[in-house]
């Protein structure tokens, strides 16, 4: 181990016999760990640059991987954003042909309509009185037109909308009835089956309460809830005996297994 210069010449110089030869013996050590130590600073200097260097390329890449995954988030939420205009812009322009028929005064159900899908059930016909023009009838009517043109989701949208309006219109019951129809013709049968039953709880006295429950037979008859269906339809000839669909409940009752 290297004894320190300054340690050397202390020692020296308290003995009190220090030489011109010790003096240069001295002198030399000093210089040589002086350059020591210059070495050693410049090993540590380097040292501290690298670890300095090292710590910025991580710094960038983390505020490189940072940057990228918050323009992946800012683009996907632009494609969303994107999304919902184009949807809200389908909305208006839906709405506004809407309104702008209405107020044109556009044909009623029935009057150059599109002819509706076959059906087996009797077809539909307005209550007496919904011919006049006024804007809750032309309202239902363009919803009843989306709904022959084979746009359910529009028509459901539509006679929703009618019913949230028109509560009391008496076109209600039918705007209930074919937004069940709109869910069975749809494939969701278990969703078509609450909204059926919303018609007999809501318009019992109604002309679409016997139809609504010759629906709701038919859907359980298919999906073998036989005991079910021949309650529905037994109801039918019941509570609606003098209706066309008390007959045709007799034909579904005829083709039940026993």
């Amino acid at each position: 181990m290297r004894v320190p210069a300054l340690v050397v010449s202390l020692a020296l110089a308290g003995a009190g016999c220090a030489t011109k030869a010790d003096v240069q013996t001295l002198e030399s050590s000093m210089t040589e760990d002086l350059g020591q130590i210059r070495d050693d600073q410049r090993v540590l200097l380097r040292q501290l640059q690298e670890a300095v260097d090292s710590l910025d390329a991580a710094n960038s890449r983390r505020a490189s991987m940072e940057q990228g995954e918050l323009g992946r988030r800012v683009t996907r939420l632009e494609d969303a954003l994107a999304e919902v205009l184009e949807v809200v812009t389908q909305n208006n322009q839906l709405l506004n042909d809407l309104y702008g028929a209405a107020s044109s005064a556009a044909p009623m159900a029935g009057q150059g309509a599109t002819p509706m899908r076959p059906s087996t059930e009797p077809a539909f016909t307005p209550p007496s009185g919904s011919g006049g023009a006024d804007a809750a009838s032309q309202f239902y009517s363009l919803a009843l037109d989306q709904y022959q043109s084979g746009n359910l989701e529009t028509a459901r949208a539509g006679f929703q909308d009618f019913l949230d309006q028109y509560p009391k219109h008496q076109l209600a019951p039918d705007a209930q009835y074919y937004i069940a129809r709109t869910w069975e013709e749809a494939g969701d049968a278990a969703r078509a089956l609450t909204e059926y039953q919303r018609v007999t709880e809501l318009y019992p006295d109604s002309n679409r309460a016997p139809a609504a429950l010759l629906a709701r037979g038919k859907i359980q008859a298919a999906r073998g809830d036989i005991a079910v269906a021949r309650r529905l339809f037994t109801q039918i000839q019941t509570g609606y005996p003098n209706s066309p669909e008390a007959s045709l409940a007799g034909q579904e009752l005829r083709r039940l297994p026993r």
